[in-house]
């Protein structure tokens, strides 16, 4: 008897179930009867599935409807259509058709439900409340499962209304139970060959029968020897939802969990991939390949992140399982690289260029092209020297911290540099080169059509040809025909060569006696003086305006006319304070020119030619009207002379040794005061 009441209670069910979930619609199309359906069932259309009883039909004087069943797709369906989109989004991970999912989605609309739970210590019964426009519980539903359940005695409807009407969502108690031997809920535990994972599967109880409490399958559990990882939670849930018949894991131990790996975080590029930036206008310049990453001293090139220990696991036994230790990655200093003494950080020892390779971070100071300079090496910016096998084609350019080396020629392209620049072949630079070197000398085989420009000399072994130099100490051109034509050349100290100009009379300008760049900066500040001057005129004047105005009418002048004079005597002063620092900074410089002026000379060893012009200091320039042989031009109570060419360099170097002389003898001491002379031993 009591066997067919559970069937009849589980029949009922299904078919409560299937009435309620089920629909049978006539509609003129499918997409119409799913409609219907959707409006019936109060469920999306895509949650919806149907099977067609009798397929319409429509002629010119006929039609039938068509007569489908609907029903809501089961959740583990509707699921498992997004395997596909799991496959490639997550590599079929299954994160997207996780069951799991469903619980954090919020229906709209859903029926009210409740549970019965027939306890030792009585019956309780758990209302919960319908959501949006779902269906409530009724007291008989309730009343109709109490008897299927075999409940007895049976509460009073009464009590059974009562907590009907609450929707609590808590389990109420309704009264006494008399439990029926035999007939409660069974439970078996399984536990996985590992030791890690324990199992419960529980049957539902027979009509008059026990509903299994948490502290049934804990007890389960502890019969099994199982004293770690029990899962309480998951163990009422699971039997507050009534899942019966199949596995639920009730039980986990903690697997071990093996440390993380060291590893090492580059703050550098290790791998010269090619890296093109676009301008504001969307263009590329091809040339910018910043194949190139340059680090400064004690810069931070990589850090180790140390091995992480591993963490121990244990079973559902409570005995420990033994974890893995991450495996340690050495970092290694490489040249021109400092290691800290815990071996952790790698940083800088000198300038250069981060080169990576045999798994050690190295820093050259020297980068090295083994060919030419083109859209294969993009430009070249380095912190550090630069040594170019070959040539630098046209419009490329090389910025270095250190030196430069061209084994080849330099076509029309800009180098620049902090220290020396050596061509050796020469520059053909079409009147667009630039060679310029802050903090070094020039050094060319040839050099023609370019603007040239450093600190210190510029020498050079054939020809400066219609070119503009400018060298802060000397101009050398002392090859075997050696000689200079055309362009504007300036020096600090001197200009050499072995012949000036040319038989065409090719305009030659030669200046020496002021160093070029110091002469810049000398017109920048009176130009800048000369600029702050002009604003301060203006501001002067507008301030007597204003001036004017306050003793004309001093009624009208108003606390915004007194700001605005404020604003204009501050102004004002401001300017007459920054036009003092220039008069400062002019008057050092063109007293250091005053000094240094008298040393500019100009030497040719063979010939100048007509149509060169000399000028040293501020004196009336020198123009070559007739062919000159072997002189020497330079500086005299103002005026330029000339006198017979000797080689200014040879006459340094003895002018240096002589100077070590006399300071020699100054330092000895007096013999006068030591040895008696020869007459003085003879007058004895």
């Amino acid at each position: 008897m009591d066997k067919l009441k559970s069937l009849l209670y589980e029949e009922e069910a299904k078919m409560d179930k299937d009435e309620l979930e089920k629909v049978e619609v006539l509609g003129d199309s499918i997409d119409e009867c799913l409609r219907l359906a959707s409006i019936h069932l109060k469920k999306p259309i895509h949650e919806l599935d149907y099977t067609v009883l009798k397929r319409g039909k429509k002629s010119l004087f006929f039609s039938e409807p068509f007569h489908i069943r609907v029903f809501p797709i089961d959740p583990s369906e509707m699921l498992s259509e997004l395997a596909d989109l799991d496959q490639k989004l997550t590599g079929g991970t299954g994160k997207l058709t996780d069951k799991s999912l469903q619980e954090l989605i919020e229906p709209k609309d859903m029926d009210g439900y409740f549970r019965i739970k027939n306890y030792r210590h009585g019956v309780y019964l758990a209302v919960f409340p319908p959501i949006g426009n779902g269906k409530p519980v009724r007291t008989e539903d309730v009343i109709k499962k109490l008897n299927i359940r075999g409940i007895s005695p049976m509460p009073s409807q009464a009590k059974v209304a009562e907590v009907v009407q609450a929707m609590s969502g808590e389990y109420e108690r309704l009264g006494d139970t008399k439990l029926k031997p035999f007939a409660e809920s069974q439970i078996k535990i399984e536990i996985s060959q590992d030791k890690m994972k324990a199992y419960a599967t529980i049957t539902p109880p027979k009509p008059g029968g026990r509903d299994l409490e948490v502290q049934d399958v804990i007890y389960e559990l502890k019969k099994e020897d199982v004293a770690y990882g029990i899962k309480e939670d998951d163990i009422r849930k699971a039997l507050d939802k009534e899942i019966y018949n199949e596995p639920i894991l009730i039980a986990a131990g903690d697997p071990p969990i093996k440390g993380n790996d060291a590893k090492i975080v580059y703050h550098v590029r290790i791998e010269k991939n090619v890296v093109l930036k676009e301008d504001e206008h969307g263009r590329v310049d091809f040339k910018e390949l910043n194949l190139i990453e340059n680090v400064v001293v004690g810069q931070l090139l990589a850090e180790k992140v140390p091995a992480e220990k591993g963490k121990y696991g244990r079973d559902l036994f409570n005995q420990p399982i033994e974890a893995k230790d991450g495996a340690d990655v050495p970092l290694l200093a490489g040249k021109g690289t400092i290691l800290s003494e815990d071996g952790t950080k790698l940083t800088a020892e000198v300038n250069g260029q981060v080169v990576f390779y045999d798994g050690r971070i190295n820093v050259e100071t020297v980068y090295k092209v083994n060919g030419d300079v083109n859209m294969r090496t993009g430009n070249i910016n380095f912190l550090g020297s630069v040594v170019i096998t070959g040539n630098v084609e046209d419009n490329f350019q090389i910025k270095a911290s250190g030196n430069v080396e061209v084994y080849g020629t330099v076509q029309k392209a800009t180098i620049e540099a902090d220290g020396e620049i050596i061509i050796r072949q020469g520059v053909t630079g079409r009147n667009e080169a630039k060679i310029i070197s802050t903090n070094g000398n020039i050094i060319a085989r040839f050099i023609q059509d370019a603007i040239v420009i450093t600190d210190k000399d510029v020498i050079v072994q054939e020809v400066i040809m219609n070119s503009q130099v400018s060298a802060g100490g000397k101009i050398v051109c002392n090859g075997k025909k050696a000689y200079i034509v055309g362009g504007v050349l300036r020096a600090g100290r001197l200009v050499l060569a072995k012949n000036i100009g040319s038989k065409a009379y090719t305009q030659t300008m030669v200046v020496v006696g002021l160093n070029p760049k110091l002469s810049k900066q000398l017109e920048d500040y009176q130009d800048k003086r000369m600029e702050s001057a002009m604003k301060k005129d203006q501001l002067t004047k507008t301030l007597n305006t204003v001036y004017a105005r306050r003793d004309a009418d001093p009624a009208s002048f108003t606390e915004e006319n007194r700001e605005y004079m404020e604003k204009l005597e501050a102004g004002i002063k401001k300017l007459e304070k920054r036009i003092k620092e220039y008069d400062k900074e002019i008057q050092t410089l063109q007293t250091y020119l005053e000094q240094t002026s008298q040393m500019g000379k100009v030497c040719f060893e063979k010939k100048m030619y007509p149509g060169v012009t000399v000028a040293i200091k501020n004196a009336e320039p020198f123009i070559c009207k007739n062919e000159l042989q072997a002189k020497t031009l330079f500086l005299e109570n103002d005026k330029i002379k000339q006198k017979k060419y000797t080689n200014p360099e040879l006459e340094e170097e003895e002018l240096k040794k002589a100077a070590k002389r006399s300071q020699a003898q100054a330092q000895a001491p007096s013999q006068s005061t030591t040895t008696p002379s020869v007459n003085e031993k003879k007058k004895a």
